[in-house]
């Protein structure tokens, strides 16, 4: 029966065998005889004397050998087995026989390598399909991309085994690497790739800087591998240099570096290669690496990819970083400011910002970090707040102070952020954002009243109306000339409801032409004539000329007063002194009525209110009423009691209330900036007791005069 094993011919099993031999015998002749480890024999040692002298001798020999072993053995010491090199008559020139070794590695490394150019290579054939290849002296140099030849030191010839071997990793590296460490590489017909891809790997890199220290050791280094190795290091670094200054300065000034593709010469690469390009035309070394590197493609090195400024990016963030926290530390105490809004690509972002003393006084504000999707919950922000603090070890006992936006998750006094951090630390003062609490002050006016609103409503239809159409915004140019045009509303930045304002108080007329020129065109729909008429019917009231007056003038003093709080000297006793000139502003213009009401009629002509010009409805008398005539008010009454007082009211109140919480603030530290007046006894008296639950007033004194003796803090008081 079979036992299922496929028989071959006898034949076959010949040529079997005589494959295995002739492998057998390969492997046999690559490796080192056993001679080539010991002396030959030299002509003298052949005139032995005869046996039974000999015989006698060798005798003699072991006993005196044997009374002495314990002796030697014991007098055995390192040097005694660093002989020379030469003893050993290893064939350093034929890395096949080397013998892995710190002898063998310090006598390459002193006396360099040899690449045995000069022998015969016809010992190298290796037979293929196609033909017989031999090793080529031309794979003894590689040509660069930049067409620079450079020679190939490394690389060694063995005679006996007809192969060549990477000299550094015979030496230095795994014996697992490839056949240039282990029995020699042959394989010619893929010599240039293999070589090109051993010389490029990390380990030879390692191994070839091995041997460099090594020959620096052994008191010789091989100076074509330290120049090569040299070039190519200057080579690069020349290249870091300009790819970091270039990265430096886009990034100082907030620049995007990345385009929509990442191709040289394209309309469409970015700031960082459009910069690179335009230093290559003044810099022949930059424009020479572009030349051969600028598309080379991925998976090769040339530092031009957005993977390189990136990592550059990364290390210039975390020195800033590491400075920054270092300077906190040395000022120990700071204070810090979050605010959270959405990137271009809708991800909520949370700012971090902290602020501190310099060493002269100097106060500063640095930006930290973007933590993303913290959510918007004071519990998640206040989580946010203390793991940041963590992760850079600055301690929340140090903190001294806040200050966000006036958001309930942010400000609220029972469960806001200020609260949750005040639960931790009593000490971090919340010092809410002046500038957002004067725009709340606005919206709040805006809202107040139906009139108020349709009034900056309007304002945003006007400037839709016109942007809407470029034929449009041609006609109303050409009635406006050098006056300035409509502009749109925003909900934060009141300088813009200003400019709003201001562009229809100053161009009432042309405004008002614009949209009759557009209402009388017969070549414009009937649609566009309409929203024409509608938009020009407040212009014939005096009630909106009124409103673009009165608020041009409200507005133009919150415009300026908002430019001073965003200054970056602004400090606590000014902000409460704005506030307060808001105040006595708001409070003075309530009996201003008949001023503005003079300059609507004025530049709209228009002397009746709406009110006075419909027919007074008469409410029908129940039987139970008496004679008396039902008091009425005119039109003029009504808009100044219902909306003029309204909105000053308002805006007093707010104003009032949102300024109370920085009156109470400088309240406690007015005494600081009033020392130069009142002297240094103010520091044991007045505000300075708010602190004593936290520090004996001791110790704020002590602490307050060297804090004073400041250069930064004493000029700032004495202004």
């Amino acid at each position: 029966m079979s036992d299922g094993r496929k028989r071959f011919s006898g034949s076959e099993y010949k040529k079997r065998a005589k494959d295995k031999e002739y492998k057998e015998s390969k492997v046999l002749n690559k490796i080192p005889k056993l001679s080539t480890f010991f002396k030959p024999a030299t002509p003298s040692s052949l005139n032995a004397p005869d046996n039974g002298q000999q015989h006698q001798h060798d005798l003699e020999e072991i006993e005196t050998s044997k009374c002495e072993s314990d002796l030697v053995i014991n007098n055995l010491t390192t040097s005694t087995l660093n002989m020379d090199p030469a003893t050993f008559y290893i064939d350093y020139n034929d890395p096949a026989k080397w013998i892995i070794n710190d002898v063998t590695r310090d006598y390459v490394a002193k006396h360099g390598i040899n690449q045995n150019l000069n022998d015969d290579f016809t010992c190298s054939k290796r037979e293929y399909p196609d033909k017989n290849r031999f090793l080529n002296k031309s794979l003894f140099v590689r040509t660069r991309i930049n067409g620079e030849v450079q020679s190939r030191p490394w690389l060694v010839f063995s005679k006996s085994t007809g192969t060549v071997f990477c000299a550094p990793c015979r030496l230095f590296g795994s014996a697992h690497l490839s056949t240039l460490v282990t029995i020699g590489f042959n394989d010619w017909k893929n010599a240039v790739r293999k070589l090109n891809d051993h010389e490029n790997s990390i380990p030879h890199k390692t191994s070839t800087v091995a041997l460099i220290e090594r020959g620096k050791t052994a008191g010789k280094i091989n100076q074509e591998i330290v120049l090569q190795l040299e070039q190519e290091t200057n080579y690069w670094r020349n290249i870091l240099k300009r790819i970091v200054a270039t990265v430096r300065s886009l990034v100082i000034r907030g620049l995007p570096l990345r385009g929509s593709e990442e191709k040289f010469g394209s309309y469409h690469s970015g700031n960082f290669i459009m910069t690179l390009e335009l230093l290559a035309e003044f810099d022949p070394f930059l424009s020479e690496h572009i030349r051969h590197y600028g598309k080379i493609g991925s998976g090769n090195t040339s530092y031009l990819s957005s993977q390189t400024y990136g990592e550059f990016i990364q290390i210039m963030a975390e020195k800033i970083t590491k400075q920054i926290v270092e300077e906190v530390k040395v000022s120990k105490y700071f204070s810090i400011s979050v605010d959270s809004t959405p990137d271009v690509s809708h991800v909520d972002q949370l700012s971090f910002i902290i602020r501190y003393i310099s060493k002269d006084g100097t106060p500063i504000e640095r930006f930290l970090k973007f933590i993303a999707n913290t959510g918007h919950k004071s519990e998640q922000l206040a989580d946010a707040v203390f793991d940041t603090l963590n992760q850079y070890n600055l301690d929340i006992k140090n903190c001294r102070g806040q200050s966000y936006d006036n958001a309930s998750n942010m400000a609220g006094k029972y469960t806001g952020l200020q609260a949750r951090i005040k639960e931790v630390i009593p000490l971090a003062i919340y010092v809410p954002c002046s500038a957002h609490s004067l725009n709340l002050v606005g919206i709040s006016a805006v809202d107040c009243c139906e009139k108020s609103t349709t009034y900056f409503r309007y304002l945003q239809e006007l400037y839709n109306f016109f942007t809407a159409s470029t034929h449009r915004w041609e006609i109303l140019l050409f009635y406006l000339k050098k006056s300035k045009c409509v502009k749109s509303l925003s909900q934060t930045r009141w300088s813009a409801r200003y400019e709003a304002g201001k562009s229809l108080c100053t161009s009432w007329s042309e405004i008002k032409n614009a949209l009759q020129a557009i209402i009388d065109d017969a070549n414009e729909k009937p649609v566009t004539k309409f929203d024409a008429s509608v938009l020009l019917k407040p212009f014939n009231t005096i009630e909106m000329c009124f409103m673009t007056v009165f608020w041009n003038e409200v507005l133009e003093r919150f415009h300026i007063v908002n430019k001073k709080l965003q200054s970056v000297n602004i400090e606590l006793g000014m902000i409460v002194e704005l506030y307060g000139s808001l105040e006595q502003y708001i409070s003075r213009i309530r009996n201003n009525f008949e001023e503005y009401e003079g300059k609507a009629i004025q530049i709209c002509g228009e002397m009746q209110y709406k009110k006075d010009k419909r027919r007074t409805v008469k409410r029908k008398r129940q039987f139970d009423e008496t004679m008396n005539e039902v008091i009425t008010e005119t039109g003029k009454e009504d808009f100044r009691i219902n909306v003029f007082f309204v909105i000053l009211d308002k805006l007093n109140a707010e104003l009032v209330r949102r300024g109370s919480s920085y009156k109470n603030l400088c309240v406690k530290s007015i005494f600081v900036t009033g020392i130069w007046k009142s002297g240094s006894n103010s520091l044991t008296n007045g505000t300075i007791s708010e602190y004593s639950d936290y520090c004996p007033i001791s110790h704020h004194t002590n602490r307050l005069t060297k804090f004073l003796g400041m250069k930064g803090i004493s000029s700032t008081c004495k202004e």
